[in-house]
């Protein structure tokens, strides 16, 4: 029996790789040979970097390293095997087998120094080989890869030799069964089928996958014995019909993951350009980024962070160096401040519901480790409202910022003294004549509330109208004329008019079909006369504050201040009348410290 493989350490930018050493039966024992490089001479020792899904982490699997035995997952060893070539060696940068996996200090003193280097591993690498494992079934059929290459040659001529490419148009479209662009359902369901298989496997779900293909300058997609360029697979998810396609619906939650790849990466054979992530879009594809990677899976909670440390480089954000040996809250909470410090944009602490209290994390920093979806707090639709946020505040973090605390100069607007909760539809199983009953009776009290709750608002210039509909807004946005929630909001803000009530059974099934709140709201009149609509979990008693880049934010005072600012907990994003969009002049004395933990 051979010895077990132990590591040496690794010279500084340096990697290992490991030269697969051929062998005509698939059947034969796996060996290869482990060398170091040095990043600036990769040149001399050009070697492809294999991206693939782990897997279950038991490693049983041998594999012959100079004579000693390491242990693979069963992934990995499947993919050698794939991968092993029969005449010539094949070199190849593998994580699991390139760095050293044990739990001892050295180990991950090592991991924390090749992690920081990982986007120039794969962008030094010759070319990525995206392996999503052996294939079975339609998925493992050759048509598929033959159809995307036809597709992507289509795609050539048409950027390439625009001329050829129109006059044979109605011949290739007719032979790929494309209709404007879009595959057939018809005609070609094998296709879709097997294509929305490809874009399900677990490789499209790993936080890894983001870095290896945006620094990839050539990406190869391999199951089993059949490949094809990376440009080819995105030109056929593309080309799949948004609509009369029954199972696009396993495709949705992949859609803004394939935004990133595409925008990151794209049919570019470079890495990320700079200009990509310039002007208005780059905060977007950014905060998108960061909201997204709580839907993707990893093997390690700090590589939620760490996966994107290449990534934030490359578009000029500094994050902290990787060390697995800190607290994850730590890590988090990190990434937060280097982004908001970096970046001038505090936008970051709203893309996911604050953490529970109980989970040890502020509630500043974004949950990452629960899926959900992307601003998913903000329920009622601030874009609805026109709601940008301020440009005249200066953001500053003060020195209350650190340990689990972020301390920023902020507008305190007031406090909540009165609430009054927007009513949801069907929401307590009643029938459906008692739902109707118990919705008008709210509605009734929320006109009330409204009318009432406005007469101290600072504005008292403003038209009381024009506030109660902006505060409305929320549930009646966009609403056609002859829509039935047309009726139902004319009653709603004119029913002291003597307006007629919506008849109930057009009504109740439009707003369950069309405007179904997914969770409660609010509104709400603050001590200072301001006036909002608010998301669930706010009380009486909240602050809601202004601060920079931001909307306004409900919080609540935490009992135990020990700091001479007060502290806060992040509670939910509001809307404000009359005080976003710049309507509210902010002078440097109204500024006070806030903390929030």
């Amino acid at each position: 029996m051979a010895p077990p493989f132990s590591y040496q350490r690794l010279p500084e930018r340096s990697i290992r790789v490991i030269k697969l050493l051929p062998s005509r039966r698939p059947t034969d024992a796996l060996r290869c040979n482990i060398l170091n490089v040095h990043l600036d001479h990769v040149a001399s020792q050009p070697y492809e970097a294999l991206s693939y899904v782990w897997g279950e982490l038991t490693r049983q699997w041998p594999l012959d390293c100079d004579g000693k035995e390491l242990l693979v997952t069963r992934n990995c060893h499947e993919a050698l095997v794939s991968l092993r070539p029969r005449y010539l060696p094949r070199t190849l940068w593998i994580d699991a087998i390139c760095i050293d996996q044990a739990g001892t200090p050295e180990a991950t003193a090592e991991r924390n120094g090749q992690v920081s280097i990982m986007g120039e591993v794969y962008f030094k690498s010759s070319r990525v080989l995206i392996w999503l494992g052996p294939g079975s079934g339609a998925v493992s059929n050759p048509v598929l890869f033959r159809y995307l290459r036809s597709l992507h040659l289509l795609s050539i001529l048409e950027i390439g030799y625009p001329r050829l490419a129109a006059l044979l148009e109605p011949v290739t479209w007719r032979l790929l069964d494309l209709n404007h662009g879009r595959l057939v359902k018809n005609k070609s369901s094998p296709i879709l089928e097997s294509l929305i298989v490809i874009l399900n496997n677990p490789w499209f779900e790993r936080v890894w996958t983001l870095q290896e293909v945006a620094f990839g300058r050539k990406c190869i997609v391999m199951q089993g014995s059949h490949a094809l360029n990376w440009e080819s697979l995105c030109l056929g998810y593309l080309a799949i019909p948004t609509r009369g396609l029954n199972r696009r619906a396993e495709t949705d939650r992949l859609l803004s993951r394939w935004r990133l790849y595409l925008a990151l990466r794209g049919r570019s054979i470079e890495a990320i350009p700079k200009s990509r992530f310039q002007g208005e879009s780059q905060a977007e594809a950014e905060l998108r980024l960061l909201a997204e990677i709580r839907n993707m899976k990893a093997t390690i909670p700090h590589d939620r962070i760490y996966s994107l440390y290449a990534l934030f480089q490359a578009m000029g954000i500094a994050l902290p160096s990787p060390d697995y040996n800190k607290d994850i809250a730590a890590v988090f909470e990190e990434a937060v401040v280097s982004y908001i410090r970096c970046r001038q944009n505090m936008a970051i602490i709203t893309l996911t519901s604050p953490p529970a209290e109980a989970s040890g994390f502020p509630s500043w920093v974004p949950d990452w480790l629960t899926p959900g979806h992307y601003a998913e707090p903000l329920i009622w639709k601030l874009a609805d409202f026109d709601a940008q946020p301020p440009i005249t505040m200066k953001l500053t973090l003060t020195q209350e910022t650190g340990n689990g605390r972020l301390g920023v100069m902020a507008k305190r607007l007031g406090i909540i003294k009165k609430l009054v909760c927007c009513p949801l539809v069907g929401e307590s199983g009643l029938p459906r004549d008692a739902v109707y009953r118990e919705f008008v009776q709210a509605c009734s009290d929320w006109r009330r509330f409204i009318s009432s709750g406005l007469t101290g608002h600072p504005y008292a210039e403003k038209n009381p109208r024009q506030i109660e509909a902006a505060l409305l807004q929320a549930y009646h946005h966009a609403i056609p004329g002859d829509n039935a929630l047309g009726p139902w909001y004319r009653w709603l803000r004119d029913g002291r008019r003597g307006a007629k009530m919506p008849v109930a059974n057009a009504f109740l099934i439009e707003v369950a079909k069309r405007r179904r709140p997914t969770a409660r709201w609010f509104i709400y009149v603050l001590d200072t006369g301001y006036c909002g609509v608010a998301g669930s979990g706010c009380v009486v008693g909240d602050a809601i504050a202004l601060l920079p880049s931001l909307h306004p934010l409900v919080l609540r005072a935490r009992p135990s201040s020990s700091s001479a600012g007060a502290e806060y907990r992040v509670v939910t994003p509001a809307y404000c009348e009359g005080v976003i969009n710049g309507k509210l002049s902010t002078r440097l004395g109204e500024l006070e410290e806030t903390v929030l933990v």
